[in-house]
């Protein structure tokens, strides 16, 4: 199915447990990333707190992936995919700009003063708080970020 006006494409495998979309890397399409994400989370009934966590670090994922993977000018894609099946729900993030873990990340230290912090730094900590695993991979030059929440 492909998105009226946008040239998104929409693969819907079973609309009850897997959704999966792939769009050009840019802010403006941030909000039906995280749309298809919360479509799958809500047909698979799953709790509102246990979704807004989710949405986080969907959220995260997917801002970092727009705004770091492409530089110089070029244009990319990212591609997402939530599934739920047998109590856990996972949620892949894939874009095939430049090599980035973000697992490799040093945490931040939450002990410096609030004005001492750099700006930024919290958005990886904060998802592996509100996830049960994140794991990442380089395959077929491509940045694979998976994000698992355990629902029961």
């Amino acid at each position: 199915m492909t998105l009226p006006g946008t040239g998104a494409i929409i693969v819907i495998m079973n609309p009850s447990k897997t959704n999966a979309i792939r769009l050009p890397a840019r802010l403006e399409n941030l909000e039906k990333l995280i749309d298809v994400t919360i479509s799958c989370l809500q047909s698979a009934g799953i709790e509102k707190e246990t979704a807004s966590e989710i949405h986080l670090a969907v959220d995260e994922a997917c801002t970092n992936a727009i705004k770091y993977a492409y530089t110089d000018g070029v244009a990319g894609d990212i591609e997402l995919s939530c599934t739920i099946a047998r109590g856990v729900a996972t949620i892949t993030i894939r874009d095939w700009g430049h090599t980035f873990n973000p697992l490799e990340l040093p945490p931040p230290d939450l002990n410096l003063d609030i004005n001492e912090r750099p700006i930024g730094g919290l958005g990886i900590y904060l998802m592996k708080k509100f996830t049960d695993r994140l794991e990442y991979r380089r395959e077929d030059d491509s940045n694979i970020l998976t994000i698992i929440k355990n629902l029961n």
